[in-house]
């Protein structure tokens, strides 16, 4: 039987592992700085990504926002993917998000990307490393808990951007949870709806749904396992209902963003027809979660990987999913600890109950990444709209680096600081590797000493687009979106929420003939290609029948696209439509003489035409909500050519016309979120001036 004086002892034990100093900050912050710039210090040393959605997604998006900035502009638009989109709704964005904002305003492309991603790292680890010390892990073992949750998980991920963003997040407003359930406060309230609602400003909305319920979830179990608490009374249930606000009040500061974003969902291919939309994909199969122990040696192997065996095991549902998606892994040393808290002898005589909270959590994560719970709550807000089970397996990977820190915890904590630190950094040595080792079998980004973005300045494929004046460049080529980096516009377009309209087949053009024998392109591919704009067919291999409307450029490698592809010196195609088409043209076509195109900006675009008789000029760009247009200064009506295309009427004669970007979903969103934070603003403010008169009043009243 455990003494009362060994109680006490091991109370205070846990009361002082709490207490965290400005050098415990500082040593955390160290570590977290080595870890992120020694894993990737290819990244620091001016390197760059390859693989993944890095160049078909994420850097086109960047390379806007950052010409953007230049150009002293908000980026509500993106004008080069496809036939534009609206870039501060996408899902995947992050217009407004902080980082992003000052990033690309600051650094090129490459180097701003780079810099985030480090950043996260870090700043996810020191914050990893904070919550778990409120967590009653002293400052050793809670390292411990930092590195298998954040070089556990993320690396495997790392052509998705957002992974890392929402890995610094979860941990932070868990900590500012625990600070609320234990003492509420306005200022405390306020901090965690700032810091849910910056985490939704990111743009890509999976983990911060699952960081919300997290949240939900650890305050309901925190408060009702609070009567269980030895060095405490028990926490008014009543407590419970700041945290549903918090996460309302972060939504509405969010608002800005997810205005918009509800706005593009409405008009999006999520609405109506979900044919090629499934959230059940990128689930973790139940067997596959043996990885936690049999990974990089057997799930990871490249036979495995090949047969995608994990798709042919018991209790797999039918849904497809990959290796990053379901990827789930500890270490071998963090899994042997977090065995051990299973074992009720090494739990006797000391606190439970976070490995109560963090056990519940860790396994509804693995639960749910099974896919197996989808068919009901697919038909629940949130949970049907997105795809990826798999990504709640983020809440098993903090869980399981809490639980191991803890056995670790309790092994050491009659140790000197002296002896913890060295077992805690020799078992950090040895996990760091093991979990390097296993994210590398699977990841499907790698970095890579020169960036292609780097070669940019050599693509003759960027020269030559740039130098034909004739009109500006709209190009068909393969690898969606990679054409937007040689500044010019190009399709097919890739988009995780896109317009639905993209999805119909008349803005999808072949790619090439259905036979080699056939020619390429045919006439109604050619009709096709022109009513879209599309001036120039990039292609990877020789067309073996050209049409006579097209005219072979030039074929050459190219360092930048090869770079991207790995196509070491084989050459590019490029090929231009005879007909040479434009991007502005009239109804009917032959009353337009000229036209000169003025101004063309993310949000803006204006042109001088000439015209013969009264009619309409269409500009082959995408008519969306907020697009307004003027003639010669003058508002007009903006209509929708065939549904699709931006026109106007025009009277005959030389006219100057200027589309401009103004949705009204932002403006509304914007003034919500202003709304938002004033009233939260004044809140704080309101509960420190009655702080400050109750203190002066005692005071008074004491003298």
């Amino acid at each position: 039987m455990t003494s009362p004086t060994s109680k006490n002892s091991d109370r205070q034990a846990l009361v002082t592992s709490c207490h965290v100093t400005w050098l415990d900050w500082f040593l955390a912050a160290i570590v977290g700085l080595g870890l992120a710039v020694g894993v990737w210090h290819g990244l620091a040393k001016g390197g760059g990504l390859v693989g993944g959605d890095t160049y078909p997604y994420f850097l086109p998006q960047k390379m806007v926002l950052a010409q953007s900035f230049e150009q002293g502009e908000l980026p509500l638009w993106h004008n080069l993917t496809g036939l534009g989109y609206p870039l501060h709704a996408e899902s995947q964005a992050g217009v407004f998000y902080p980082t992003n904002q000052l990033l690309y305003r600051l650094f090129p492309v490459n180097t701003a990307y780079n810099t985030s991603i480090i950043i996260h790292y870090w700043l996810a680890f020191v914050f990893a490393w904070r919550f778990a010390r409120c967590q009653r892990i002293s400052m050793w073992p809670a390292l411990l808990a930092a590195l298998v949750y954040v070089y556990g998980w993320f690396p495997a991920r790392i052509s998705l951007e957002w992974s890392i963003i929402g890995g610094l997040w979860l941990p932070l407003t868990l900590w500012l949870t625990e600070l609320l359930v234990v003492s509420p406060s306005a200022r405390r309230f306020a901090c965690l709806a700032g810091c849910l609602g910056i985490h939704l400003l990111a743009g890509h909305f999976t983990l911060a749904f699952i960081n919300q319920l997290t949240i939900l979830s650890y305050a309901a179990l925190r408060i009702v396992l609070s009567r269980r608490d030895t060095s405490g009374g028990s926490i008014p249930p009543q407590r419970l209902v700041l945290f549903p606000a918090a996460v309302a009040a972060g939504l509405l500061i969010a608002a800005l963003q997810l205005v918009p974003s509800y706005e593009l969902k409405l008009m999006s291919q999520r609405e109506g027809d979900q044919t090629e939309f499934d959230p059940t994909y990128g689930h973790m199969p139940p067997v596959y979660g043996t990885q936690l122990v049999a990974s990089w040696w057997y799930w990871h192997t490249p036979e495995m990987k090949a047969t995608r065996a994990i798709m042919k095991t018991p209790g797999c549902v039918t849904a497809d999913t990959n290796t990053v998606e379901a990827h789930l892994y500890w270490g071998l040393i963090p899994f042997g600890l977090v065995a051990c808290v299973l074992i009720r002898c090494w739990r006797c005589g000391f606190d439970s109950r976070t490995q109560i909270i963090w056990l519940v959590l860790s396994l509804s994560g693995l639960v749910y990444a099974t896919g197996w719970l989808m068919p009901l709550t697919r038909h629940l807000p949130g949970f049907g709209f997105f795809m990826g089970p798999g990504r709640y397996t983020i809440v098993s990977a903090l869980g399981g680096g809490l639980l191991a820190a803890t056995m670790l915890d309790r092994i050491t904590r009659r140790f000197s600081v002296l002896r913890t630190a060295a077992i805690t950094t020799l078992l950090c040595a040895l996990t760091l590797p093991d979990l390097q080792w296993s994210s590398r079998t699977i990841q499907d980004a790698v970095v890579v000493g020169q960036p292609p973005i780097a070669q940019m300045g050599t693509s003759w494929l960027r020269k030559l687009l740039a130098a034909d004046g004739r009109a500006p460049a709209r190009l068909l080529a393969p690898g969606p979106n990679v054409g937007n980096l040689f500044g010019v516009s190009c399709i097919p377009q890739y988009l995780g929420i896109g317009p639905a309209v993209y999805q119909d087949a008349a803005l999808r053009p072949a790619m090439g003939a259905a036979n080699p024998d056939d020619v390429y392109p045919d006439a109604d591919t050619i009709a096709q290609l022109e009513s879209l704009g599309v001036s120039h067919i990039l292609t990877l291999d020789p067309i073996s029948r050209p049409s006579d409307e097209l005219e072979a450029l030039r074929q050459y490698p190219d360092p930048f696209l090869n770079a991207i592809w790995a196509r070491g010196i084989k050459s590019c195609f490029l090929y231009r439509l005879r007909s040479e088409p434009q991007r502005v043209t009239a109804d009917p076509p032959d009353m337009m003489t000229a036209f000169r195109l003025l101004t063309a900006t993310a949000n803006t675009v204006e042109i001088e035409v000439k015209l013969t008789a009264d009619g309409t000029v269409i500009l082959r760009e995408l008519m969306y909500p907020g697009w307004t247009v003027t003639v010669d200064g003058a508002a007009a009506v903006a209509e929708a050519s065939d549904d699709i295309m931006r026109s106007v009427s025009v009277s005959e004669g030389t006219h100057k016309i200027r589309w401009t970007f103004k949705p009204t979903s932002f403006y509304v969103g914007t003034a919500i979120s202003a709304v938002t934070l004033f009233c939260l603003l004044a809140f704080v403010a309101l509960e420190a001036r009655r702080k400050s008169s109750a203190d002066s009043s005692l005071a008074t009243n004491g003298t």
